[in-house]
């Protein structure tokens, strides 16, 4: 269970780099992947599409603050927090060219809001269900987790974690609680402001949604306000993309990237 210490907390990581046996030299592209919101964690790439992108690219996966096996401050769950965050890990990482940014509902925010404040070190953007601030966005997250948060609360479901034999379930419903109950995350999120900044992001995007997706109305908006977008609507599947159609969004990452995958000059 690496942790490494970055931006004042303590991080789970994972970079995976798997030799295909090739030798062929081509350049191995950096790649970091951002996951959801309270249950998700960096397992969810780790289990669907990390392994093989990192045959031919070095992948490198964190837990955010307050998720998995990282670090749970009382404060500091903006958006700006969260970038910050990975500003500190790539530098931790050695990682001065252009990454290749991967993310998944909530991730996508932070990809989106790490290719506006620091464009120079964001080669492409692959989001799936990426979310991102306009309009009622933040009153909306925010209520949601708090309805999740009562939810949890109740008597029914503290009586069946108390009772229920699956030990990682129950570890992970009650870590789901003191994140929602005992940080600033609801509060930090209702503060998050619109965003104008769609049309300042210069690089390549390739956005995947589900056409059952309750928030597909933003995947037109970002393919409308994105200056390089590349917009998959993927029938029959919710936000949930990414493990329902975990072979599809491998199939479509793995032509991303190799599309960035270059042999060296006389190879």
């Amino acid at each position: 269970m690496p942790q490494v210490e970055a931006n004042g907390l303590s991080f789970h990581v994972q970079v995976i780099r798997h030799d295909d046996g090739t030798e062929s030299g081509a350049h191995r592209p950096p790649v970091v992947m951002l996951h959801g919101l309270v249950i998700d964690n960096l397992s969810s790439w780790f289990y669907t599409i990390a392994h093989p992108l990192a045959l031919s690219s070095d992948v490198h996966l964190f837990d955010l603050r307050g998720h998995g096996r990282s670090e749970m401050p009382p404060t500091g769950y903006s958006v700006a927090c969260n970038v910050d965050d990975l500003v500190a890990l790539l530098d931790l990482w050695g990682i001065d060219e252009p990454v290749h940014l991967f993310g998944n509902s909530f991730g996508g925010v932070v990809a989106l809001a790490f290719a506006h404040r620091h464009p120079e070190r964001v080669a492409s953007l692959f989001l799936i269900e990426a979310h991102f601030a306009v309009e009622g966005w933040a009153e909306h997250m925010a209520g949601s987790l708090a309805l999740a948060a009562f939810g949890l609360d109740e008597d029914a479901v503290q009586e069946w974690m108390a009772t229920n034999p699956d030990r990682k379930l129950t570890r992970v419903a009650r870590r789901s609680e003191r994140f929602l109950m005992e940080t600033s995350l609801i509060d930090d999120l209702k503060a998050e402001q619109p965003i104008g900044f769609l049309p300042q992001i210069g690089c390549p995007v390739h956005a995947m949604y589900g056409s059952e997706s309750d928030i597909l109305h933003l995947a037109r908006e970002l393919e409308t306000q994105l200056p390089d977008c590349r917009l998959e609507i993927v029938e029959g599947t919710t936000h949930s993309l990414l493990t329902e159609r975990s072979e599809l969004v491998r199939e479509r990452a793995l032509e991303w990237i190799g599309a960035f995958t270059t042999a060296p000059v006389g190879a």
